[in-house]
């Protein structure tokens, strides 16, 4: 008797409802075929992952997707967003690759930070720069950073007469008031024997 009619007797036939075996169960077993759908060398009924070469279970990352840890962080690609990254899992506020540290602790992020280390300023390095205040002492719209007057609204250097004096030369001689003393009397810079506004001349050089 033939049953499954595969040309081999029962007798001689060791899968008698199988007509595709006969002479060896092969690697699945009467009634099931020995397809190896991916050529990976295992037959499809003894692994899971009947289309991915590379596995025979799906392992952490399921077939089709390698169980690959890029940074070797203990976490595998397939579940996070940064693989390349060992110190962070997903992007964060400043991207993989860059640490979220706010290190002058004034709640923006290093990498959003143009100054590091000032508290006080994070999205601009300001007049004076980082870790120097945009202090304008004189309200004169220059910070005390660039100018050596910050007391005097009137001046950003000392000029001839020094912070807090006008650099004036009220009667026009070339000297300023506050280097004579006939700030009126162009031809005067000290009183002299007459006083200022007053010639020191001897008409009739009688002494």
């Amino acid at each position: 008797v033939d049953s499954d009619l595969d040309g081999t007797y029962d007798c001689d036939d060791v899968c008698l409802n199988d007509p595709n075996k006969w002479d060896s169960v092969g690697d699945c077993g009467c009634g099931v075929a020995d397809t190896d759908t991916d050529l990976d060398g295992t037959a499809d009924c003894n692994e899971e992952c009947d289309d991915d070469i590379a596995k025979l279970a799906p392992g952490i990352c399921g077939c089709g997707v390698p169980d690959t840890d890029t940074d070797n962080d203990g976490t595998e690609d397939c579940n996070e967003e940064c693989d390349a990254d060992p110190a962070k899992l997903v992007p964060g506020i400043c991207g993989c690759g860059v640490p979220d540290v706010d290190s002058d602790l004034d709640g923006t992020y290093d990498c959003d930070d143009v100054c590091l280390n000032d508290p006080n300023k994070w999205d601009s390095v300001g007049d004076c720069g980082c870790g120097v205040a945009d202090t304008d002492t004189d309200l004169d719209g220059t910070a005390d950073c660039n100018e050596e007057c910050d007391d005097d609204i009137a001046k950003l250097a000392p000029g001839i007469c020094g912070c807090g004096v006008p650099d004036t030369d009220t009667d026009n001689d070339g000297t300023e008031d506050c280097n004579e003393e006939c700030d009126a009397d162009p031809a005067k810079l000290v009183p002299g024997i007459c006083g200022c506004g007053v010639p020191d001349v001897d008409s009739d050089l009688d002494g």
